[in-house]
Order: structure tokens, then sequence, then C-alpha cells
């Protein structure tokens, strides 16, 4: 934003000027989604002027922005998932293995303290999280903070992992030698860890060939473990719920992997009293 609107006072902008700032950060070739963030926070500082009586009118009105293209989600299959684990370091493999059954962002993930796991209950509890400036002691919405379900053998792992932890102690950690013990960088993490464990994993497709593993990014962790549960017949709704999605919208992007997605309508072409055909 500073760079087009530093110089600028809030009255002298019109909706014609915002407008015309969203056309050329397209044309410079910025993305949709990094537009949209933007302009979001540009509208937020125009809503607060107003409601401080700095402006009369939001100049953030009826603006066109651009499409953001809806992609698919990135998910590994169980393989794929495996063979991800096995080249991981042994510190990193517990988080990988709750990553991937718990459908936690990077910042849950790396802010989850010890007294967060409810052992008998084989339940964690989603509060704290990691930033870039610090630990938040609370997510990025309402939804997201929440109680998730533990399968037994990730709560086996997990529990040998935080026995010889303090209570209030952060559960994943740095563990270079003379800088043990801080906070996880998303960055260094991808870098020293993801990426080289990306690199090195294979499996074995369906005609026996060995193939390298997708290089999809540790949030596709997140979307294997929707993934795998709509597979399985879990509702989109459960799972809204168990990732903490603020929007439904958000969790249907998984729709099309349910079992029967396609059921009505392939039951209705069955029902069709005389199919197309054509000669061999």
């Amino acid at each position: 934003m500073l760079p087009h609107w530093a110089d600028w006072e809030m009255r002298a902008i019109t909706r014609m000027d915002v407008q015309s700032w969203i056309r050329g950060l397209a044309e410079k070739g910025v993305g949709a989604s990094a537009i949209k963030r933007a302009y979001n926070l540009l509208s937020s500082i125009m809503r607060a002027a107003v409601d401080d009586d700095v402006i009369a009118v939001s100049p953030c009105r009826n603006i066109d922005l651009p499409q953001i293209a809806i992609r698919p989600p990135q998910w590994f299959t169980l393989d794929q998932a495996q063979s991800i684990v096995d080249e991981l370091p042994a510190p990193w493999r517990t988080m990988c293995l709750l990553g991937f059954y718990t459908g936690l962002r990077w910042g849950e993930l790396t802010g989850l303290h010890r007294h967060r796991i409810d052992q008998r209950r084989s339940r964690l509890f989603v509060v704290e999280v990691n930033t870039k400036s610090g630990i938040k002691e609370y997510p990025k919405s309402s939804r997201s903070r929440r109680e998730v379900p533990l399968p037994l053998h990730v709560l086996d792992a997990l529990e040998r992992h935080i026995h010889p932890l303090d209570r209030d102690a952060l559960v994943f950690t740095t563990v270079t030698k003379g800088r043990a013990g801080r906070r996880l960088d998303d960055g260094n993490w991808r870098r020293q860890t993801w990426w080289p464990a990306i690199e090195n994993a294979h499996y074995f497709g369906t005609d026996g060939e060995q193939l390298p593993v997708p290089h999809y990014p540790p949030h596709s962790m997140r979307h294997t473990c929707a993934s795998w549960l709509v597979q399985k017949g879990v509702s989109l709704y459960e799972v809204q719920h168990l990732l903490g999605h603020e929007s439904f919208q958000t969790t249907q992007r998984y729709a099309h992997l349910q079992p029967d997605a396609h059921k009505a309508v392939l039951a209705a072409w069955e029902r069709l009293d005389v199919p197309l055909t054509f000669a061999a």
C-alpha cells in the first residue's frame, strides 16, 4: 500500500483512485490474492477513518477486484505421506504425524503447548498460535479455537515426545545444538527439514515404478488430512469443524472427493428409458 498511498491525504482519495490503483497492481503482475489482501487492508483503514469522523465516506465502494482462481487442494496419498515421514529426522516425525492426522495449521502445530494435550481423553486443544511476532493466545478466528481428537497411535507417539517436557513448554521447538528450545520459523524449517525430506522421498506407483513424491509445501498436510477424511465418508460439516474453517465454502473444495459425490448424476443417467448408442 505505502508505495502508492504514502503521500495521499485520506480525504483526497476517490473511488476511482482506488479502482485505478487496483488496475495498476494487476497490470504489474501482482497476484489476485495479494491484491485482495492489500485492498482489504486499505478498506479497513478507510472504515476506521469514517468511524473516527476523519472522512465522511469510504472510497472503497463497489471496487472490481481480479478473480482469484480456486485451485483444487494439493494432498498426498497414504504411501506418499509414509515415505515423507520415513525421510524426516526423528524429532520431526511426530510433528508431521500430528499434522497429517489433525490438519492443524503451521502456526497451530508449532504453537501447541504440552498442557493443551489431554492424554486421558486423547484430545488436544487449539488455543495458542506461533506467529512471526511471537506466540499469540488466540487463533485467527473464533472457529479456530477448537478441540481436536487424536488417533491412539498418534497419541502414543506424542506421549513419548512430550514425556520430558515441562507442563507449559512448547511441544515442538528447534533442536540444533546451541539453539535448541526456540520457536520454530516456518521458512527455516521448510528449507532445512521439509524440502530435503521431499527431495529424498519416493513411493511405488500402481505399475510398481518408483516415483518421486510431489513437491507440495507443509500446508499440504492439512489438505491431506481433510482429503483422507472426506474420502472415508466423513461429512464436510465435520471436516469444517475439525479444521476450524470460518467459511463452509473453504471446506467445499473437498466435496469432489466424497464417495457418493456423483452418485445422483450417474443414477439419473441409468434411469433413462433409451440411452444414446452408436454403431460399432
